[in-house]
């Protein structure tokens, strides 16, 4: 082969491998290029989700900003709506006084008429909220003492007249609160009740011995003073009121009022109460009734003693009312005016004048309605001490020293059948000196 052609071939070669470097150089750049456009748009897809994303939560933050302040309008104006009907509700009421003061005024009389106070409690029946009768309480001043009772008034829609109003007495330890029960029922029945938070006792004040000796005097005379402040209330023509009492020492004190004041009373229901020399007291009180002042300082169970009589469980939210006033600021003075109560009282002499009340003669109508599963006091000396007092009875099976607290319909029912009755043995379906009974529907 000659030298040309050599050379010749050698150029061809060289030329076609540069073709072929060139070809995958570009093949390269291409692959680089169409990576970097995928990327790019990879990039730009995340970046458009991403501000999807954003605009989404930014819309939800409006609608959670627009959502409350659109509640925030509505509780603006349903509170804006309530206050209006408060404000039509105290004119109307305003109205209502003004009109009422004006009859007064017109009639020449100088009755005060006042409300019902209801209370709204769950009706499991219905599963609504219903409006049922209640007591207010309020601030009465006895011999310049500040106590607090509770005042239950009659239905308004009642037609028929007004009953005569009722004093109740608790008993030492007790308080007004636990004649909540039996006191809506006669509300119902059309009477007034009255009960008051004796001094020293639930809300009212309780002073030192300086300013109240907590001693028969002291007691009667404040009961006194209060039976003649709930006389002057209402209507002129009521000059006595009717008594019920229950518990320990004090209620003893309202039969001593009695003998001492007949014409204040009109009828008398005594309920478990010490009427006999064989009836004593309970170990939560007669723990400050022990000789040689031995009891003095001793601490004071409500809890015990308003529970243990009963022959049912009284429920927790009401035992924690009978202990407020024994477990709060005020616990000291009120566990002083129990202990001092007890220490001043003579208990056994007290016994005495309490069955000498009745066989003096002059005492008004009395009914005992006792609750004979009573674990304090035996009924057998109620009955002979009813016979000798002249006494009708009410003896209530599966009841417990508080009728009013473990069955209060049938213990009401009880006041009521005496208080509106015409007293004759027909009608109060008993005679002195027997035994009527009365089930509790318990079986």
């Amino acid at each position: 082969m000659s030298p040309i052609l050599f050379i010749y071939y050698i150029s061809i070669y060289l030329l076609i491998s540069s073709f072929e470097i060139v070809l995958i150089q570009l093949n390269t750049a291409n692959c680089i290029l169409h990576t970097a456009m995928m990327i790019a748009s990879a990039s730009s897809s995340s970046s458009s989700s991403l501000a999807v994303r954003t605009r989404m939560n930014r819309n939800a933050q409006k609608k959670t900003i627009i959502t409350k302040v659109h509640h925030q309008q509505q509780q603006q104006r349903h509170l804006l709506h309530l206050q209006q009907q408060n404000r039509r509700r105290k004119k109307m009421m305003t109205s209502i006084r003004t009109n009422a003061s004006e009859e007064d005024k017109n009639n020449n009389n100088t009755t005060t008429t006042r409300e019902a106070t209801y209370s709204e409690t769950f009706d499991g029946k219905t599963g609504q909220m219903v409006k049922k009768l209640s007591q207010a309480i309020e601030d009465v001043s006895v011999n310049g003492l500040k106590l607090k009772h509770r005042v239950g008034f009659p239905d308004q829609k009642r037609k028929e007249p007004t009953m005569p109003k009722i004093v109740m007495i608790h008993g030492v330890g007790s308080r007004a609160y636990t004649f909540r029960q039996i006191s809506v029922i006669l509300q119902e029945k059309g009477y007034e009740t009255y009960a008051l938070d004796f001094v020293g006792h639930g809300d009212s004040e309780k002073p030192t011995q300086s300013s109240f000796k907590y001693d028969e005097q002291s007691y009667v005379s404040a009961m006194e003073s209060y039976v003649e402040k709930i006389i002057e209330i209402g209507s002129e023509d009521q000059k006595q009121v009717d008594l019920v009492a229950q518990g320990f020492i004090i209620p003893q004190y309202a039969i001593l009022l009695v003998r001492k004041r007949p014409e204040l009373f009109r009828r008398i229901v005594l309920m478990n109460m010490p009427l006999d020399g064989n009836h004593n007291l309970p170990a939560p009180l007669a723990t400050f009734n022990q000789m040689f002042g031995m009891g003095k300082g001793k601490a004071f169970d409500a809890v015990s003693l308003n529970y243990m009589g009963n022959e049912f469980a009284i429920g927790g939210d009401e035992l924690k009312e009978y202990e407020r006033a024994y477990v709060g600021s005020d616990a000291e003075n009120a566990r002083s005016a129990v202990e001092m109560t007890i220490a001043n009282s003579d208990f056994k002499n007290l016994k005495k004048k309490v069955k000498e009340a009745y066989f003096q003669g002059g005492m008004p109508k009395t009914r005992v309605v006792w609750g004979v599963s009573d674990k304090y006091l035996d009924e057998a000396p109620m009955f002979a001490w009813a016979t000798d007092a002249r006494a009708s009875e009410k003896a209530l099976r599966k009841v417990g020293h508080m009728p009013q607290e473990d069955f209060p319909q049938a213990t009401a029912d009880a006041i009521d059948d005496f208080f509106s009755s015409d007293l004759k043995v027909g009608a109060l379906k008993s005679v002195r000196g027997r035994r009527v009974t009365s089930d509790d529907g318990q079986g």
